[in-house]
């Protein structure tokens, strides 16, 4: 079975992003739930409304303007909508992070 190209693709957002950290933040959260097989319409739209509320933000502290505090509820509910917490699965470590050489080796538990 070989899958159309439109479901090889993750779609733009519904709404023009016009900061360039709103359209990292979408491209970020889409490729994760896409990778986790969750990326449905219902969470195309809720990804966009959240990252059309994460560009408002970012427009208005930027310009100086004051943020209101109903953006933030609004992008806390387009968050939730997202079920993100349910992935359980970090995106990147921290910068400064060391690794673990033994993390891929396959060594016993003393448990």
């Amino acid at each position: 079975m070989v899958a159309h190209p439109a479901f090889r693709e993750i779609p733009r957002s519904l709404f023009p992003l016009t900061s360039a950290e709103a359209q990292a933040e979408y491209d970020a959260l889409a490729r994760l739930l896409f990778d986790a097989g969750r990326f449905t319409a219902n969470a195309h739209r809720s990804l966009s409304s959240y990252a059309m509320q994460f560009d408002t933000i970012t427009r208005a502290a930027a310009s100086g303007k004051q943020v209101r505090g109903s953006w933030f509820a609004q992008l806390d509910k387009a968050r939730k909508e997202l079920g993100l917490d349910d992935l359980d699965r970090p995106i990147a470590a921290p910068q400064g992070a060391r690794v673990n050489r033994y993390a891929r080796t396959g060594f016993a538990n003393r448990r």
